[in-house]
């Protein structure tokens, strides 16, 4: 029986979690950062908040401001099961975020925040608990004018959406890791075991690409070496006809064409190469995201991920090429 007992440095690398991590900090300027089940910091705190790291850090004598834990009586953070949202003395808002890779088991939490739900007040009225900190006022103003103010039912829809993405990360890293543990000694056996995690992989890695980027749909094609040809592996709100029936050659259609040249396509931005405007066969889709990959040490091309929205009010960017890769 294999081992459910993961961390999540056994399952990712944390250096691309970091970059991810970083890049979500970077569209919603909030502060994030990663800390492991039993309280040691996994990550470095992308877009790092003066009054949290810099100032009250130092006035608690921790890596960071740990006050709203202990007024909620908090005593670690292991003790966290399910989203929380904690307050400070100041009225910053932390939400605590727990990553599940497997089953129950917490693999590791996501800090959101500091950021505010209402309008800041008037710096007076924390005069009492910033003399208390050993703060000057003014030093207090100039952090809280950098601090983000959101409105509660954002930043709950942004605690959803880095849950399921992170989570998704972190299944992703499981399913590969239980891969790697069942090939050498199961799949000449039974070649289905191999079939089935790789299916699994590939359904978190497009889940967590259509929840980062609020696609409507989407698909993982591979190609096939031999016989040169990309099908569907895994699929989103697609028929299942489509799926069964969709086979496309190396450099034929859309995807075929980003595999073909291992370049990412957005449409309809990208319409005027390769004469790509005559392969849009779905006029009812906005904009799609056509990236190629491969697998670990690979050059050549494995798969290609596509993503669609129909909504009118967005399209995709480079932006969100780096994201999904």
């Amino acid at each position: 029986m294999l081992s459910n007992d993961f961390q999540l440095t056994d399952l990712i690398n944390l250096e691309e979690w970091q970059k991810i991590q970083d890049s979500f900090a970077e569209v919603t300027s909030v502060t994030l950062r990663t800390f492991s089940p039993d309280g040691n910091l996994l990550s470095a705190a992308s877009r790092p908040n003066r009054l949290c790291d810099e100032i009250l850090a130092k006035a608690s004598r921790n890596i960071f401001c740990t006050k709203c834990l202990t007024n909620v009586k908090v005593e670690a953070i292991k003790n966290i099961k399910g989203n929380l949202n904690l307050k400070c003395p100041f009225d910053f808002n932390l939400f605590v975020i727990p990553i599940k890779a497997v089953g129950e088991n917490i693999i590791a939490y996501l800090l959101l925040g500091p950021v505010l739900l209402e309008e800041k007040k008037d710096i007076s009225d924390y005069s009492k608990e910033a003399e208390k900190n050993g703060i000057a006022l003014d030093v207090l103003k100039d952090a809280l004018a950098t601090t983000k103010t959101m409105p509660l039912a954002k930043v709950e829809a942004l605690v959803k959406l880095i849950e399921k993405v992170f989570s998704y990360i972190a299944q992703t890293g499981y399913h590969k890791k239980r891969l790697g543990e069942i090939v050498p000694e199961v799949v000449e056996l039974d070649p289905s075991f191999s079939y089935y995690y790789e299916k699994k992989l590939l359904s978190a890695l497009l889940q967590a690409c259509i929840s980062a980027l609020s696609a409507d749909s989407g698909s993982v094609m591979i190609v096939d070496k031999e016989t040169k040809t990309l099908h569907i592996k895994v699929a989103s709100q697609l028929d299942q006809s489509v799926i069964n029936n969709t086979e496309i050659e190396m450099g034929e259609g859309i995807a075929g064409m980003a595999a073909a040249t291992a370049e990412s396509i957005i449409l309809p931005k990208d319409e005027g190469k390769n004469h790509l405007s005559d392969k849009m066969k779905r006029r009812y889709i906005n904009s799609s995201l056509i990236v190629p990959f491969n697998k670990e040490d690979a050059r050549s091309v494995y798969g290609v991920i596509n993503l669609n929205i129909t909504r009118k009010d967005m399209q995709f960017s480079d932006r969100d090429i780096q994201l999904v890769k």
